[in-house]
């Protein structure tokens, strides 16, 4: 359903685009929307997965997102959460009958999402239960893992066509969530300005805050923004300290179901009615969102980075490393964005409502929130 025009019944939304929501003048939604114009993208909209902030548009949080509670007597190394992603994958892909189709771009991510199902698979069916989906930049990014181990184990089928891959012939698994898991690609630009050392210092020295007057915020929101996000933290699960722990947070709670959604706003327009929760819990998947991975990524924080933006996700490059023993990878490679080279020149809707409506236009206030923390305030 292609709609303009919500339906009375689905007034809350999963994701939207930012810049078409935030046009009013009242001071939440200033106060709101100042933030998103300086210092996130439009394909961001942030949700509180911890359920205390509400935000002044009616976003709703996806059930599956809920931020984990329950800590005590985790014990689970990462790759073990690679290993039971896998095999919970395989054991779906089976179930269905259907092939799973990685989306690889070469990057740090997908490419341990291969290596765990190579892993766990046998030679013999791996190239009847994965394909790869995949572009020539993605031989560019690491050409050793592709000559020795996509092109002898697996199909290939060009991932520039992703968005008519949901027609329930395939199980779609994407590697997001990962960046969530292990920080912030904000930290990098902030390391860059002020020095990266300055990150590992107590989240009191209001490095986020100085960020976003760097950023171009009013001094009042810059305020607000670093306040709320700082009672946030300090109400979270797990322990917060440093400025790079701050940034985590944010990415981690607030981003986590944009991330999610974002693919599924490029699914073509004839199978859009395909998606509802029954075809995204069989088809549609992000091989790093698993609960496991969270509680793994809050009681962990020293194996997320070290002194340098080069050691950014280290530890998922010495799994890497131990697999494929390319130094030059492990010691190299540095994070950068894949997945905007695929959205370029899409016909993307702006929003996806609670119904799975794919939206053109949003009318800000059919779903503006009178109830949020930016007018009434966030400690309640």
């Amino acid at each position: 359903m292609n709609h303009t025009v919500p339906h009375p019944l689905s007034n809350k939304l999963y994701l939207a685009n930012i810049n078409n929501l935030s046009y009013s003048t009242p001071e939440d939604v200033h106060l709101y929307s100042t933030f998103y114009r300086r210092f996130l993208n439009h394909n961001v909209a942030l949700v509180d997965r911890c359920g205390k902030i509400s935000m002044p548009y009616n976003f709703e949080l996806y059930e599956k997102f809920k931020m984990p509670t329950d800590l005590t007597n985790f014990n689970m190394s990462y790759e073990d959460c690679c290993m039971q992603r896998a095999e919970e994958l395989i054991n779906l892909s089976k179930q269905l009958n259907k092939p799973i189709v990685i989306m690889y771009s070469g990057g740090i991510d997908s490419t341990l999402v291969v290596i765990s199902f190579l892993k766990l698979l046998q030679k013999e069916n791996i190239r009847d239960r994965i394909i790869i989906a995949m572009t020539p930049e993605g031989i560019n990014e690491n050409p050793n893992f592709y000559y020795r181990f996509i092109i002898k184990n697996f199909n290939l089928i060009s991932s520039e066509n992703f968005s008519y891959f949901f027609n329930g012939q395939y199980i779609i698994l994407g590697g997001e969530h990962n960046d969530q898991l292990f920080g912030s690609d904000i930290t990098q630009k902030v390391g860059l300005v002020w020095g990266f050392e300055k990150l590992f210092n107590s989240y009191k020295d209001e490095l986020l805050y100085r960020w976003l007057l760097h950023m171009g915020l009013e001094e009042k929101h810059a305020r607000f923004w670093f306040d709320m996000l700082v009672w946030s933290a300090e109400t979270s699960p797990c322990e917060i300290k440093t400025s790079f722990d701050l940034f985590w947070w944010l990415n981690f709670n607030f981003k986590w179901q944009s991330v999610f959604f974002r693919i599924l706003l490029r699914v073509n327009t004839d199978d859009r009615k395909n998606i509802n929760k029954e075809f995204i819990s069989n088809y549609f998947h992000h091989f790093y969102s698993g609960v496991n991975f969270q509680k793994w990524s809050m009681t962990h924080p020293h194996l997320k980075i070290k002194d340098s933006w080069l050691s950014y996700k280290f530890y998922v490059k010495d799994l890497i490393y131990e697999f494929t023993q390319d130094g030059i990878y492990r010691e190299q490679k540095v994070k950068w964005g894949s997945l905007y080279k695929l959205f370029i020149a899409k016909n993307t809707p702006v929003g996806l409502t609670t119904n799975f409506e794919y939206l053109n236009v949003i009318d800000k206030d059919y779903f503006y929130n009178p109830n949020n923390s930016f007018k009434n305030g966030y400690k309640q």
